[in-house]
């Protein structure tokens, strides 16, 4: 996609390519996140809007993490066309859900860390577009799914640095002396 090309008028009309270049295309915040995640019932919710230069509209970035299960939790994209109205979730970092429609499965996706990537055939036949839901051993934690999906969305390096620093793993000595 050319940066300034206007993409497909309509949100079902997007090619597998163009929602892959709406997920890396590089981007910055237009409205940063809060320094902290607010308690919303049972969750830690935080948001942020971002840009790319030649890309109409804009993105949500949205964080989601349970309370009383920290191992439940979903960062996620969303774009938002500025010719269109709706909107696609591009992209969803997901933890451990557990059961599934009330079904538990460890074979299923949803049982272990998981990745949502929106699909153009299912948006084109109407469906949610990140419906499929794929494994992951690319993070083990919300803060490790926050890293992966910064540099999986290209968001500015010195910005993501800034507001999600990686977390250093504490120095354990082998022995006392």
């Amino acid at each position: 996609m050319q940066a300034n090309q206007v993409l497909s008028l309509s949100v079902a009309a997007y090619t597998q390519a163009e929602i892959d270049e709406l997920i890396s295309c590089p981007k910055k915040f237009s409205e940063s996140p809060r320094k902290d995640m607010k308690i919303e019932g049972a969750h830690a919710r935080n948001d942020a809007r971002l840009i790319s230069d030649g890309i109409q509209g804009e993105f949500l970035m949205f964080m989601r993490r349970s309370e009383d299960f920290p191992e439940n939790f979903s960062i996620g994209l969303v774009y938002h066309p500025g010719d269109v109205k709706g909107d696609i979730t591009l992209l969803r970092c997901n933890g451990k859900h557990g059961s599934y429609n009330g079904i538990f499965d460890p074979a299923h996706p949803h049982y272990d860390f998981h990745i949502h990537k929106a699909d153009a055939s299912i948006l084109a036949a109407g469906g949610r577009p990140e419906r499929n839901a794929t494994k992951t051993t690319a993070y083990a934690s919300f803060e490790e799914a926050v890293q992966f999906f910064v540099r999986a969305i290209n968001l500015n390096a010195a910005e993501a640095t800034k507001y999600f620093p990686p977390k250093l793993q504490p120095q354990i000595p082998l022995w006392e002396g």
